[in-house]
């Protein structure tokens, strides 16, 4: 088995010293409450949405990530409401967290404008117990569990019509970091072991045909930058989606990443992070099911066979006397 010393220096050279970020998740493109809290209420109906994503299959101590939303407008669709809750593994680290969201929604000719807030409350657990590493009374790090409480506030915008969406959205306002003062036997310290630092989301994409056709295209693209980062250079997804019969979404992305390292391990200030392919299936007006296989295209692509996420989305209150056609889809 790889010593967990391994794993977490392996994430160090993705993350950043001292980055933390949020999970990520390519299934963000159906359904943006999790990069954006305006986002809640368009799907017009009562949406729940399951995701669980295990991230770099094969290497110990990698990511997972369970996921669970619940967004909807309420009778006055002038106003929605939703709420995320997820639990976030990642070496010895445990995270879980509670967000819900408020959105304020003022309607256009053909169109909504969206402005968003949310309130999180993480928990975050480090159990040293289960490292294969030798604690030392001397090394923080090693020799105490770790238990914080980490608030934060966050803000979105999101425009939207039928056929197309732009929306911005800082989803942690507050700089929080995950250490403190201690005291070990006779020693005290006084450490930071990360930081989670504010980012800034940047999302868009259109779906182009017409509305009968059986086969339409949709492009979109999501910009991330994150404070802290070596390099301080933005990350981009590059989605590329295809719309047939009304039912079956085919697509693929192409990732960038502002940290990344060439295959002989110099630093890279732009380079290519991964490339995945999804799937989404719409088995009725109601259900959704959805599958995403991302391979790395850095260095940690000798260390792991990918990354898997499978979604599970169900709307409720559903009403097609709502929709002109029981051919519903929702694009964004």
């Amino acid at each position: 088995m790889k010593k967990i010393l391994v794993t977490l220096a392996l994430l160090g050279s993705i993350l950043g010293v001292k980055a933390q970020q949020d999970p990520a998740y390519n299934m963000y493109v159906f359904n943006g409450l999790f990069i954006n809290p305006a986002y809640a209420g368009s799907h017009e109906v009562v949406n729940l949405t399951a995701i669980y994503r295990q991230q770099w299959v094969g290497l110990d101590g990698a990511p997972s990530t369970g996921n669970i939303s619940m967004n909807m407008p309420l009778r006055r669709e002038q106003y929605a409401i939703g709420v995320t809750a997820s639990n976030d593994k990642i070496g010895l680290g445990n995270t879980f967290s509670f967000t819900p969201a408020f959105s304020y929604r003022i309607k256009l000719k053909q169109s909504k404008l969206c402005f968003g807030v949310q309130a999180s409350f993480a928990y975050y657990y480090r159990d040293n117990a289960k490292s294969d590493l030798p604690t030392s009374a001397s090394d923080p790090t090693t020799s105490l569990n770790t238990n914080l409480f980490l608030p934060n506030v966050g803000f979105g915008v999101y425009w939207y019509g039928k056929n197309y969406f732009i929306g911005a959205s800082a989803p942690h306002l507050m700089p929080t970091a995950l250490g403190g003062g201690e005291k070990v036997g006779v020693l005290s310290y006084n450490s930071t072991l990360a930081k989670v630092y504010n980012f800034y989301v940047f999302s868009a994409g259109y779906v182009t045909g017409k509305e009968e056709a059986n086969v339409r295209f949709k492009p979109s693209i999501l910009m991330k930058w994150q404070q802290g980062l070596p390099n301080n250079i933005p990350q981009f997804d590059f989605n590329m989606a295809l719309l047939l019969v009304h039912r079956l979404w085919v697509g693929m992305s192409f990732k960038t990443s502002g940290n990344a390292f060439t295959p002989a391990g110099k630093p890279e200030p732009f380079g290519p992070e991964s490339l995945s392919g999804y799937v989404q299936v719409r088995v009725t007006p109601q259900l959704q099911i959805a599958y995403c296989y991302e391979g790395e295209l850095t260095n940690l692509h000798n260390t792991n066979t990918g990354t898997h996420e499978i979604m599970l989305g169900y709307d409720f209150w559903y009403n097609k006397r709502r929709f002109v056609t029981s051919r519903y889809v929702t694009y964004f």
